[in-house]
């Protein structure tokens, strides 16, 4: 078993997004028989993102940057 400490994250997402994991959920659910909590996608989200790109290298730099503008242009925390 995994050693790791894990932490508890509370967000809001909006209906667009919230629809966008229940079509993933779906698909795997559909297509694997296996139902899966949204918080798990979002973990597993997170866990492919960090094993395809590391914090490392331009897809990185390129994800903050994206943050950055958005967040400017007044977008939701």
């Amino acid at each position: 078993m995994n050693d790791e400490i894990l932490q508890k994250v509370v967000t809001f997402l909006n209906r667009k997004e919230i629809d966008f994991l229940d079509e993933i959920e779906k698909d795997i659910l559909f297509s694997k028989g296996k139902k899966i909590p949204r918080a798990t996608l979002l973990k597993k989200i997170i866990d492919i993102f960090l094993n395809s790109y590391g914090k490392n290298g331009e897809n990185y730099q390129e994800l903050i940057e994206t943050i950055t503008r958005e967040l400017t242009k007044g977008g939701r925390p």
